[in-house]
């Protein structure tokens, strides 16, 4: 049990240490000291929760459902449009691509299965854009 989470401390480490994962960090902070990106991406958070508090009311007005939705897309639009956070998403997404293949070779040494409960394959997918594994 030990050496098993030696080795998942080790992982962990490593995974820090990579370079997707400190391209996305750096890109957090990037996002939180631009003004308007930060104020964009509050905003989109802010509205969201405005819509997640209306449809988890009891008595819902559609009205005010319909208006806050409207507002939480132009906020999504606005927060989209700012480069700092879109390149924030993007790297978010390589450091995804990554954690998901780390976990799909884990699932095949373990399992020796090729395919996820969804039928998705797993192992190599082919893009090493998330993935520093084979090279």
């Amino acid at each position: 049990m030990r050496e098993v989470m030696m080795k998942a401390q080790e992982l962990a480490e490593a995974i820090l240490d990579s370079e997707i994962y400190q391209r996305m960090k750096q890109q957090e902070n990037e996002v939180k000291r631009d003004p308007e990106a930060a104020s964009a991406l509050g905003d989109m958070i802010e509205k969201r929760g405005r819509v997640e508090t209306i449809l988890s009311s009891v008595n819902m007005d559609p009205n005010e459902l319909a208006e806050a939705s409207r507002e939480m897309e132009e906020a999504e639009q606005r927060m989209n449009e700012n480069p700092a956070v879109s390149t924030l998403k993007e790297y978010r997404k390589d450091f995804q691509t990554m954690m998901d293949n780390v976990n799909r070779i884990l699932r095949l040494v373990i399992t020796g299965e090729t395919e996820d409960e969804n039928g998705r394959s797993a192992g190599c997918s082919g893009n090493c854009s998330g993935c520093s594994g084979c090279r």
